[in-house]
């Protein structure tokens, strides 16, 4: 049986979704991934509604590489607008194949109005790592991996 990203959503847990409004500044959105320690933040306007996404991407390729001040730069300016989306129901194998064809890193989760997780790549691999019944680590240990990538 396949699993669904409800329960990739559910076994974050404590994991909450991080939002920032869509009139703050490139500054406060990059400081709050850094303490919450996530690639990318949903970025809200004033109904409590999705307005985009910003990534670290983002933060390369649209404030760093055009030299955009992040003090004074609105994030809504360099965000991602037009967010892709699955509902709860997708599984794990469709939401991995989207985010491959797609290119991105991160997928929301949305049924309706209802914003049920903001899911990384991570989160998808641990997952399927997780629920394989330690193939991928005996895989790694035939390998001899376990060394530390540059």
């Amino acid at each position: 049986m396949q699993t669904t990203l409800d329960v990739v959503v559910r076994d974050k847990g404590s994991d909450e979704l991080i939002t920032v409004p869509a009139s703050a500044m490139v500054a406060e959105a990059v400081a709050a991934m850094t303490e919450r320690e996530v690639g990318a933040v949903l970025i809200m306007n004033e109904d409590g509604l999705v307005s985009g996404i910003f990534t670290e991407r983002d933060v390369v390729v649209r404030v760093v590489k055009t030299g955009r001040d992040p003090r004074t730069t609105p994030v809504s300016m360099v965000m991602t607008r037009d967010v892709t989306f699955v509902t709860p129901g997708t599984t794990i194998e469709a939401a991995l194949s989207l985010m491959y064809v797609k290119r991105f890193r991160h997928l929301l989760v949305i049924d309706g109005p209802k914003v049920h997780g903001l899911l990384s790549l991570r989160d998808l691999a641990y997952q399927l790592i997780r629920r394989d019944g330690g193939r991928f680590e005996d895989a790694v240990r035939r390998t001899g991996g376990g060394g530390a990538a540059g």
